[in-house]
């Protein structure tokens, strides 16, 4: 049927040989140099002099994506290689060698270590995805295996703990873990804010009662009296006043101002509770106003005890797949990042916490603007009313549904498994009214970051998912979804590129519904189909297929959908049959099963004049002198509804995937650093020619998009 035809280290604390010598250097974009130090657990930014000798980050440079691809499958047939001459250890336990069965055997020896009440999680089982935060409970090798097996699809890494040591170590691991297990799952850097302010370390965690006196200073001292914490942040005195609400641990401690002197702030306890180490530290009704250069009130970056712009760089360095952005309140600042980005040709999304009263003024352009939303409860609870939160999570989550953005729903879901192994009733209803208003996403914090039941408060949260997502399609009414979809528009109205993809997604959506499909194919180079289908929320598992690790991992955020990564073919049909035994090796796919393919064809060569050819080019920015990078004509073709083959792109030097994406994998061998020294900089600043671009034009084809209904 067709549709539509147009154009291995260990923890923090933990020694190990391979990072002992891995230092950071970090550089601040004006070119001033920042010494990483310990303050009171939270890195604080020093100024150093320039004759300071730098301390370099061990990264591995790279590759092109030929290479890239090279290397992972060299991989594999290294694994195959091992299994034929190692069985999986006989050791092992029969009952996790009965769930091993369920994995491809070339990862079985690999996942043995896992315990043997690790709970695998079958693929498509759960269409909302679940972020769990990283800490001291989860950060060994093993726990971060299991935590992914069990159902993990983001991890995400709280910059305002640890060390970028610790960091790095952890992401290592991750990528080895995805490089060999059959497991996908996606690195989130939550990056530390200028307007996240924490109180200091305490020795012994302070309980406060209520009317009893507390200080917070800013003295910076070594040691304090009793019911004394420093703050982060030196213009704290400046902004509090008598009378001040201040919440710590996002309310849980509620303390009000009495008296402000030019280093302390001396309160009275009105809320009573424990205090912990590093916690954040908040003004309810009052923003610290950091994040704002523009601001001449604004403090100097080393005054926060916090920089966003090293998390950033190190984040960068690092390639992850997502970066979370504390503190959003307009577009400019996502899109200063995105482009910051773009300059480093890294393909990482930037996930903007609404978490303030000025990010719920402008929440429309900044959901506009990111590449994905989060909803930061514990915050944004203490900058609104608590009964305004439920409210603004559904506005958030319906106007990302609108804009065809993913959503994350965090904090507190599973608060008391933090101490308990089992949750509260109350707890249970909030991840299912989460699920019911079908966000991508729900995300566990201290959970699974240092609760003392981390992998039991996942497996609740998914398996309260998978009933609530289970009972919401046998409703008559599901499908009802489906027209907030739909983008209608007028007689005369051009029908963009956009719109003509967001109705094929649609009618892949409706088809499979109603003809009770067991999945939907789609065939996607960067996830932008994967991501249109997924905003439908078909009752069916999507697997979306892409050429580069990259973009298979940033898929794991999305709605039902589950990457793979496959070598595309200039045959069509070759691609399409090569995905569909790859989803039978995995048992996601039996003989018989109805599925939908959506997926790109060539057909012909389209008569185009040069007069278009030479009006698209123009349009784009070149002109007889000026040349064009290759994602603007990649633009261009797409203008013109045509395509070119893999074998034009490879003579062209069309490649435009992350050029360091190799880097990101523990799978990448030595040889790729030589390589990529050699490559790196001549196709990356190569540009085109309005004769280049006649003749790319010249060989390329027009796309038919199409929706298939086979019977595999």
């Amino acid at each position: 049927m067709f549709l539509y035809s147009s154009t291995p280290s260990l923890c923090k604390g933990q020694e190990n040989a391979r990072f002992s010598s891995n230092k950071l250097c970090v550089r601040k974009y004006d070119n001033t140099l920042f010494r990483v130090s310990t303050f009171y657990g939270q890195r604080k930014l020093a100024l150093k002099s320039i004759n300071h000798v730098p301390i370099q980050m061990n990264l591995k440079d790279s590759a092109d994506e030929k290479e890239q691809i090279a290397a992972e499958d060299q991989a594999e047939a290294k694994q195959y290689q091992q299994l034929k001459e190692s069985p999986t250890d006989k050791a092992i336990s029969p009952t996790l060698a009965k769930k091993l069965e369920r994995l491809p055997p070339r990862f079985r020896k690999y996942c043995s270590v896992l315990p043997e009440d690790v709970n695998l999680i079958p693929l498509g089982t759960r269409a909302t995805k679940i972020v769990c935060t990283v800490g001291p409970s989860t950060c060994q090798p093993n726990q971060l295996l299991r935590l992914i097996a069990e159902g993990a699809d983001v991890l995400r890494l709280n910059m305002s703990h640890g060390d970028y040591t610790w960091h790095q170590s952890v992401i290592e691991n991750i990528r080895e873990i995805v490089t060999n297990s059959p497991f996908v799952v996606s690195v989130m850097v939550d990056i530390g804010s200028l307007d996240s302010v924490r109180i200091g370390e305490f020795t012994v965690e302070p309980k406060l009662e209520k009317n009893q006196r507390f200080v917070l200073t800013i003295r910076h001292e070594a040691s304090y009296p009793p019911f004394t914490t420093e703050v982060s942040y030196d213009g704290f005195v400046d902004v509090v006043s008598v009378g001040d609400l201040i919440q710590i641990e996002n309310g849980t401690v509620q303390l009000l101002v009495e008296q402000v002197t030019s280093t302390d702030v001396i309160c009275k306890v009105i809320e009573s509770g424990t205090l912990k180490s590093r916690s954040p530290i908040s003004i309810r009704g009052k923003s610290y106003v950091l994040h704002s250069p523009s601001d001449p009130n604004a403090c100097p970056p080393y005054m926060a005890g916090c920089n966003p712009n090293t998390d950033i760089e190190f984040a960068i360095r690092q390639r992850v797949e997502y970066i979370a952005l504390s503190f959003v309140e307009s577009a400019e600042q996502v899109n200063n990042l995105k482009s910051l980005i773009k300059e480093r040709n890294a393909n990482i999304g930037v996930v903007a916490k609404i978490e303030s009263k000025a990010g719920l003024e402008h929440l429309e352009e900044i959901v506009e603007a990111a590449d994905g939303i989060m909803v930061a409860r514990g915050d944004l609870g203490t900058a609104i009313p608590y009964e305004m939160v439920p409210v603004w999570q559904q506005r958030i989550v319906s106007l990302c549904q609108r804009y065809k953005k993913p959503c994350i729903v965090s904090t507190h879901f599973l608060e008391s498994m933090v101490q308990y192994p089992t949750p509260t009733r109350a707890e249970v209803t909030d991840i299912t009214e989460a699920v019911k208003q079908k966000t991508d996403a729900l995300m566990l914090t201290t959970e699974t970051a240092s609760g003392k039941y981390p992998f039991k408060a996942l497996q609740i949260m998914h398996s309260v998912a998978v009933r609530m997502e289970q009972k919401l399609k046998q409703d008559p009414l599901y499908d009802s979804f489906l027209h907030s979809s739909t983008r209608t528009t007028t007689d005369n109205e051009t029908v963009s590129v956009a719109t003509i993809a967001e109705n094929i997604a649609l009618s892949a959506t409706v088809l499979a519904n109603q003809r009770n499909a067991k999945a939907i194919l789609v065939f996607t180079q960067k996830g932008f189909m994967a991501s249109l289908v997924s905003s439908c929320r078909p009752k069916v598992p999507i697997y979306a297929f892409t050429a580069t690790p990259t973009s298979r991992n940033r898929l794991s955020l999305l709605y039902g959908v589950r990457g793979f990564r496959i070598v595309f073919s200039d045959d069509p049909e070759a691609t399409v049959q090569r995905a569909i035994q790859t989803l039978f090796l995995r048992e996601c796919l039996q003989s018989g099963d109805l599925i939908v393919v959506v997926a790109d064809i060539l057909g012909g060569s389209p008569i185009i004049s040069e007069e278009e050819i030479e009006s698209v080019f123009y349009s784009l920015g070149g002109s007889k002198e000026q040349q064009l990078p290759v994602s603007y004509i990649r633009r261009g073709l797409r203008q013109l509804g045509l395509k070119s083959s893999d074998a034009v792109e490879a003579e062209w030097n069309m490649r435009d995937v992350d050029l360091e994406d190799s880097s990101r994998e523990k799978i990448a061998i030595a040889e790729e650093e030589n390589i990529s020294n050699q490559k790196l900089g001549k196709q990356s600043l190569e540009g085109f020619t309005l004769d280049k671009f006649k003749a790319i034009v010249a060989n390329s084809s027009e796309i038919i998009h199409s929706i298939q209904l086979r019977i595999v």
